[in-house]
């Protein structure tokens, strides 16, 4: 044997020696389980394998690669959108399309969910642990997956508990995603969704899309012409009672004079007219200045020089 060989040989048998007494496994690895995350370690191979005795984990964590596994799932509550843009979510199309009467619905939607560590009752699991057992995937394996096939079924199943039609859908659409929220949170219990929206407007097959505008058309029309049909009621309404309430307030005036002249009729007697008499001397006799006004004396025309006198006719 090449001396140089063996050299080499039991270096290498020395140096594996050394770095197992201190610790150092071939194939082992870390991994940092960031606050607002949780790690499941799961042994791969040996009589503690499996998820009924995978161990929680945060921090930096020490693992065999060969024998182990370490899966990290978020506890914070993220938002995640599943839309027909590749700039949101996914480059593919991630929109969600369920059924509404027979018609394709698809919709661009955003849950926000999130992962918990929450003790299950009766029981040495967590939610996450029975998550992991249940699905066996990472938590982008499961959003992308089961969680859109998910929101997909709850759509579908809302709009038939409701008797949707498409054109029942605009008016509708909150009542839609708050059951949708509460049908995904019952079909996913070991997680925790906060909220189901819309992000944008439901999109519709083009032809149906047109008699749904067309029909809204139609109705506002008919609404418009109601209400002006009902002003023009209020108004002529509202002209007649103007009308009547002048009528009345004239009927009331006559009513009111004829009143006060009877009663100025009734009032007049012999007394009174003998007191409006004398008020009447009292005013005169107040007025005179103590002198009697001379008689009148109209003599006839005399004419001087001559002792006739003629009278003037």
């Amino acid at each position: 044997m090449n001396s140089k060989f063996s050299v080499s040989v039991v270096s290498f048998a020395l140096l594996a020696m050394g770095l197992s007494s201190c610790g150092v496994i071939p194939g082992t690895s870390q991994v940092t389980v960031e606050p607002g995350f949780a790690g499941l370690k799961i042994q791969l191979y040996g009589g503690n394998k499996g998820i009924e005795n995978a161990e929680l984990v945060s921090g930096r964590v020490w693992y065999n690669s060969y024998t182990e596994q370490v899966v990290i799932f978020p506890t914070y509550i993220n938002t995640y959108p599943f839309t027909q843009a590749a700039t949101e979510g996914s480059a593919s199309d991630e929109s969600v399309v369920f059924s509404v009467g027979g018609s394709p619905v698809s919709a661009d939607v955003g849950i926000s969910f999130g992962f918990t560590t929450e003790q299950l009752a009766n029981a040495q699991e967590t939610k996450l642990h029975q998550f992991y057992k249940t699905y066996r995937k990472t938590p982008d394996e499961f959003r992308a997956n089961e969680l859109r096939n998910g929101l997909r079924n709850c759509f579908s199943q809302v709009a038939e508990e409701l008797n949707l039609t498409p054109s029942m859908l605009s008016y509708n659409q909150q009542k839609l995603v708050s059951r949708v929220t509460d049908c995904t949170q019952k079909r996913f219990p070991t997680i925790i969704v906060q909220d189901v929206s819309l992000l944008s407007p439901l999109r519709l097959p083009e032809e149906i899309q047109k008699r749904i505008n067309e029909q809204f058309a139609a109705q506002q029309a008919a609404q418009t012409a109601e209400a002006n049909r009902r002003q023009v009621e209020a108004e002529a309404a509202a002209n007649v009672a103007k009308a009547k309430g002048e009528a009345q307030v004239t009927i009331e005036k006559a009513r009111a004079e004829a009143e006060a002249n009877r009663l100025k009729a009734v009032s007049i007697t012999s007394q009174l007219l003998e007191l409006e008499k004398l008020e009447v001397e009292r005013e005169r006799i107040q007025k005179w200045n103590g002198q009697q006004a001379a008689p009148v004396i109209q003599t006839p025309n005399v004419q001087l020089g001559s002792n006739k006198i003629e009278s003037q006719p």
